[in-house]
């Protein structure tokens, strides 16, 4: 048996290892992510093994995370990576067939809650101001490790270009740190430069960003609205009280998923192709299962309502069944819609039918064309 050692990845003694080369530095961001605040909630794969041994995963199954093995499939040389990491987040041991990893037990893990995420985003800063061009992963990773204390993660924040297919960086990051002190310093930083003869970085906290961003997005519909209401004021269309006289919308119990964890490149199609792949589903425009998919691009879950009740049940309990389902190399989680969060998700959704249905009536009877049909606050789903 290999003679088993442990270390912190940080530093030893509280001095810091060498500099890790590109593909350590590879290493080091493939593996963070696995273990990280965003990624292990969500990763139910990575939940049950890190239950089997004080949180320790052997390198066996960590190399049967596709991403990881095509850096490196050699265990001592993911492990060495590891010790040259500024975060501090990863534990090592062992060596060569014994070698092993976990996330340090000082920082426990996150769970899915709303409290939980209140509380990352507490301790997560962003920052914008950073060239679309010409800055990269490691050298923001470099930037942030070595020039603040207790950093966990950075994440560029990227956007989809439809033409050329390729992600492309929006200039601004997200930071997340140990903890809310560490946090708060950088918050209250003043004139903070990326690079020398740079322009100061924009800094708040993710939350306010968050809320900023919502606020903004209310204004534009509401301005849209007004716009919308002035056109049809002009042309002498008067809006009209919605009524509720046609016949009542029932909708099936037992038929409807919940999925979590996607990433911002996943599409509807892509999950429509996985339930048909991996479950049978048909998903066929017209002759096919799925009544609706409540679902936006960008958005971390998506509601999968089929036509017949009950028909969700066997896909949820297949699904747990599985090691891991992907999408996209992106580990997704998903849930019967059952008791009482089911009866909101159906109450929401037959309220968006009488709604578009009066709303057809105040039209003239004209119908939409695809037929829409989602849950409330905005979002929409797609008739297939």
């Amino acid at each position: 048996m290999a003679e088993e050692k442990q270390t912190n990845g940080a530093a030893e003694n509280g001095v810091k290892t060498e500099k890790a080369t590109d593909l350590e530095k590879k290493i080091i961001r493939q593996v963070e992510h696995y273990f990280g605040d965003y990624n292990l909630p969500r990763d139910k794969f990575l939940q049950e093994a890190v239950k089997l041994d004080e949180g320790w995963v052997d390198m066996e199954t960590m190399l049967k995370f596709k991403r990881l093995s095509q850096l490196s499939e050699d265990g001592d040389v993911i492990l060495a990576a590891l010790t040259k990491s500024l975060a501090g987040m990863m534990e090592t041991a062992g060596a060569g067939k014994e070698a092993k990893l976990r996330r340090s037990p000082s920082l426990p893990v996150p769970d899915n809650s709303e409290e939980s995420k209140r509380e990352v985003e507490a301790r997560t800063i962003y920052l914008k101001g950073f060239d679309k061009e010409n800055t990269t992963l490691d050298e923001l990773i470099d930037y942030f490790h070595n020039g603040y204390e207790n950093v966990l993660n950075v994440q560029m924040r990227t956007w989809m270009d439809k033409k050329t297919k390729e992600r492309c960086f929006k200039g601004s990051v997200f930071v997340t740190f140990k903890d809310e002190d560490s946090a708060n310093k950088l918050a209250e930083s003043k004139d903070v430069k990326y690079k020398d003869g740079g322009d100061a970085l924009l800094i708040k906290f993710q939350k306010v960003y968050f809320e900023e961003k919502s606020k903004e997005l209310a204004d534009k519909k509401k301005g849209r609205q007004d716009d919308k209401d002035k056109v049809q004021k002009a042309k002498g269309i008067v809006k009209e009280e919605k009524k509720d006289d046609g016949p009542e919308f029932t909708l099936p119990k037992g038929a409807t998923l919940c999925l979590k964890g996607m990433g911002e490149e996943i599409t509807r199609e892509d999950l429509k192709e996985k339930l048909n792949l991996d479950f049978g589903v048909n998903i066929d425009k017209d002759g096919g299962e799925i009544s609706f998919i409540t679902y936006n691009k960008g958005d971390q879950e998506a509601m999968v309502r089929f036509k017949e009740e009950d028909a969700a049940k066997p896909i949820a309990e297949k699904w747990k069944g599985m090691d891991k389902v992907e999408v996209k190399d992106t580990a997704i989680t998903c849930e019967l819609l059952e008791g009482e969060e089911e009866a909101k998700y159906l109450a929401s959704s037959i309220q968006d039918l009488k709604d578009r249905r009066n709303k057809n009536k105040n039209f003239g009877g004209q119908k939409r064309r695809g037929g829409y049909q989602g849950g409330r606050g905005g979002k929409r789903g797609r008739r297939h």
